[in-house]
């Protein structure tokens, strides 16, 4: 495993030779966007809103509130690697030091869930989904807060959970392709 942290730390110092003002800035407001999955749960409550798109803001707010469950307490206190800054303190961070672990990315987690959901209720809404996903998991590196292999656990893991969530619905009937799902909530009108 030293190998890999030494891949890491080499992705890291690349990182770190990008650094610019106007894109520190930019940066910052990226990783902001992904703070509390909050974009994420407002998409998912828009999606609510629509009949067309209602199970996937089901399966997008599922998909994140499984990610924390699993991604942040499960996994991160089970792992308990330290976030880049603790390891390597030489760096000087452009937001407030997160206090949790840094495996896996939180921030990339739920991005990618709610990527993947969006992707899966609709190509024009996931393509831009997994773009904004994308910049915001470049950030947590840029931004010296996680290792780069967090972020890639984190959005592996979070396409995964959506991904199984929607098998298990599919199963149950929940999404189209089976007509048996119990609720008349469900339905189109």
């Amino acid at each position: 495993m030293d190998w890999l942290l030494q891949v890491d730390q080499v992705i890291l110092s690349w990182f770190q030779s990008l650094h610019a003002g106007w894109l520190d800035g930019l940066m910052v407001f990226i990783t902001s966007l992904g703070n509390y999955g909050a974009i994420w749960f407002t998409a998912g409550i828009a999606l609510l809103f629509f009949p067309r798109y209602r199970r996937y803001g089901v399966l997008l707010i599922a998909g994140v509130i499984t990610g924390y469950l699993l991604g942040d307490l499960v996994l991160k206190p089970l792992v308990a690697r330290p976030r880049p800054f603790v390891s390597l303190p030489a760096a000087e961070l452009l937001i407030p030091p997160p206090h949790s672990y840094s495996f896996p990315s939180g921030h990339a987690l739920s991005s990618f869930a709610a990527a993947a959901a969006l992707f899966l209720a609709d190509k024009r809404l996931g393509i831009p989904a997994c773009i904004l996903a994308a910049f915001i998991a470049f950030s947590r590196p840029y931004l010296f807060v996680h290792y780069p292999t967090d972020v890639l656990a984190g959005a592996l893991l979070g396409v995964f959970i959506v991904f199984a969530l929607y098998g298990i619905g599919k199963k149950c009937g929940f999404f189209p392709g089976r007509k048996h799902f119990p609720s008349t909530v469900w339905k189109k009108r």
